[in-house]
């Protein structure tokens, strides 16, 4: 029994030692409220997302503090200067951005450097997520009478547990489309946010004239949709005037990194795109 009382005071003494060594090394500017901000789910509209936040930061000092500069974690991660002088007991307003360009979860810090004084770190998350994570290959198809049979291929970022249920496909009346099922090109992981992407091929052939400037429409039940132009104006050879053509679903974002390179218009490539 007096072991186990002397075990305590001991215990009791190194967690008193412990506070007063983290006392001595916190620093004087603290935030007000939580010094971590989550942004959660963030959904990726276009090539990136930038999200914004504002802490508020108190001298809990009675000296006046001074703030040399903001130094994010990565480039990812911008902040306000925050004020040069700063009162005793005042509170500042120091803005930050977060900037997420993939599927995946991102952790960033900023440090608040105070001359003569421990600097202040904040941190800062979020979990990216492509918003149309539905995405085709190549970027159109070209079928002639002559030549009445296609392919195409269509590429998903997959977060549930079970296999993605087959696209809604809808086309021309002109076009019987077969899709071959959804084949696993990488397994995600839940720790790092990263999904599950599935590649699933089209096998498509024109059972009469095949359509011009058609498109062919592949939906997902949680409604991310990617459309495939089909004969779009100058695919065929013909001459072209006025404006340049506009392919539909053209974005920034390279979800399918394959390049079809000098091949002609609507050719396949010949092999799945590696793993992101």
């Amino acid at each position: 029994m007096q072991g186990f009382a002397i075990l305590l005071l001991v215990a009791i003494g190194g967690l008193g030692a412990w506070w007063v060594v983290q006392g001595l090394l916190a620093s004087p500017l603290q935030s007000v409220g939580p010094s971590r901000h989550d942004f959660g789910v963030v959904l990726i509209d276009g090539k990136d997302q930038t999200v914004e936040h504002t802490f508020h930061l108190r001298n809990t000092t009675t000296r006046p503090l001074k703030i040399i500069k903001t130094v994010p974690s990565c480039g990812c991660t911008w902040a306000g200067p925050g004020e040069p002088n700063l009162a005793p007991g005042a509170t500042m307003e120091l803005p930050v951005t977060l900037t997420v360009k993939e599927s995946h979860k991102i952790d960033s810090s900023i440090k608040v450097v105070l001359e003569g004084e421990t600097p202040l770190v904040l941190w800062l998350s979020a979990e990216g997520r492509i918003q149309e994570g539905l995405r085709h290959a190549p970027k159109f198809i070209r079928i002639k009478p002559a030549h009445p049979d296609a392919t195409g291929r269509l590429f998903l970022e997959w977060w549930g547990e079970e296999l993605p249920p087959p696209p809604v496909i809808n086309s021309a009346d002109s076009l019987k489309i077969d899709f071959a099922g959804w084949e696993l090109q990488s397994r995600g992981s839940r720790r790092l946010g990263t999904p599950d992407r599935y590649m699933g091929l089209l096998e498509i052939h024109a059972v009469d004239t095949p359509p011009i400037n058609g498109l062919i429409q592949a939906t997902m039940p949680d409604a991310r949709t990617t459309r495939i132009p089909v004969n779009p104006p100058g695919s065929l050879g013909e001459m072209r005037t006025g404006e340049p053509m506009f392919l539909p679903d053209e974005t920034n974002i390279e979800f399918n990194p394959e390049q079809v390179g000098d091949s002609e218009p609507g050719d396949q490539p010949e092999q799945a795109p590696g793993d992101h």
